[in-house]
């Protein structure tokens, strides 16, 4: 075997309970307790449904986290479980879904935590 292999792309699991529904670009904006694994077990979620964000954020400040994450291909339902599965993570203080918008700004979180 060579050093560099080919890979076939795996197409991301279908929304079996929203199949017919059209896919978005989802924001997420996390706040939470800077623990060492919390990224990780964000990312996971979205790895777990072989999904990949277009972008993400992290800023921390004093003993807090702000994730600021935007990716396609999923559906809104889907787009809420996942969000729903954030909320449940240990350590999460809140999670802010929403369409995605050009306008949205990580400060605009930031304020919201130090204010």
């Amino acid at each position: 075997m060579s050093n560099v292999e080919t890979t076939t792309f795996t197409a991301p699991r279908p929304d079996v309970w929203a199949i017919n529904n059209a896919h978005v670009r989802a924001h997420y904006q996390i706040l939470a307790e800077a623990e060492p694994d919390l990224l990780c077990r964000v990312l996971n979620l979205f790895a777990m449904q072989y999904l990949i964000p277009q972008q993400v954020s992290v800023l921390q400040q004093d003993e807090m986290l702000m994730l600021d994450i935007q990716l396609d291909g999923l559906t809104w339902h889907r787009a809420q479980v996942i969000g729903e599965k954030m909320r449940n993570l240990i350590n999460v203080c809140s999670v802010v879904l929403e369409p995605f918008e050009a306008k949205s700004v990580l400060s605009e979180h930031l304020a919201l935590a130090t204010g």
